[in-house]
């Protein structure tokens, strides 16, 4: 194993029957559980782990939540890990247009907070993965060992307005300022017509016809397919 030294991760109890924490349990890693608020593991005070299936990728890619995730991972952890967990060939035919996949794991990788994205066929070499990137990380100099670190807080009204427009899929923090700057209210955001939100600089009219869309749409469940126009726009990131 690691010498003397035991390896630590911490897992997030909603990975506990994933198979992942047992297949480390049986490497030799110490894992414990918490309920983690960003992250699914956490390896030390810098690197967090968000292990997903493919299932999961596509689903969270088609409405919007990814990018949020995402968002929120990095304001916490400044090296990120994503793990693609399953068969990434059987998901790319199972879309219409497999480049909108690859455009959000291209984003998440090139954008400032970039990040490390991995892909695994199941849970068994997610373990692995994982593993081998504790075992890495717990040899640098000064490791502290895996800390938990929770949601950034929003200390103002304008952190909050800033974070509910961030929700809008394909918005990020600067888009979501220069929407604030533009109508004022988050309210006003979200009653703005398709039009009117192409106005503002970093927004074609598809992608703003696409979060109309979205906001206009009557709530029906877990949605399990959206047009393929509004998913390839969206991937796009904000201008």
């Amino acid at each position: 194993m690691e010498g003397l030294r035991t390896l630590t991760v911490i897992a997030d109890y909603r990975e506990k029957s994933s198979g992942v924490p047992e297949a480390l349990e049986l490497l030799g890693v110490k894992v414990s559980y918490r309920n983690l608020t960003v992250g699914d593991y956490i390896l030390s005070e810098l690197h967090a782990v968000e292990r997903k299936t493919v299932r999961d990728l596509v689903s969270s890619l088609y409405s919007g939540r990814l990018f949020d995730q995402a968002l929120r991972l990095v304001e916490a952890y400044p090296e990120p890990i994503l793990i693609v967990e399953g068969d990434l060939q059987e998901a790319l035919a199972a879309v219409e247009n497999p480049r909108a996949i690859w455009g959000a794991l291209a984003s998440l990788s090139l954008k400032p907070g970039k990040f490390h994205v991995f892909f695994t066929g199941d849970e068994s070499q997610t373990a692995e993965l994982i593993y081998v990137l504790a075992r890495q990380v717990s040899a640098r100099p000064k490791h502290l060992g895996p800390i938990v670190k929770q949601r950034k807080r929003l200390e103002s009204l304008g952190e909050a307005q800033l974070a509910v427009v961030c929700g809008l899929p394909g918005v990020g923090p600067k888009l979501a300022e220069r929407l604030l700057k533009t109508f004022k209210t988050v309210r006003r955001v979200f009653t703005a017509s398709a039009r009117e939100l192409s106005l503002v600089e970093g927004l074609s009219l598809q992608k703003a016809e696409a979060i109309a869309r979205l906001l206009d749409a009557p709530y029906k469940g877990k949605v399990k397919a959206v047009r393929q126009g509004v998913l390839e726009e969206l991937v796009e990131g904000e201008g």
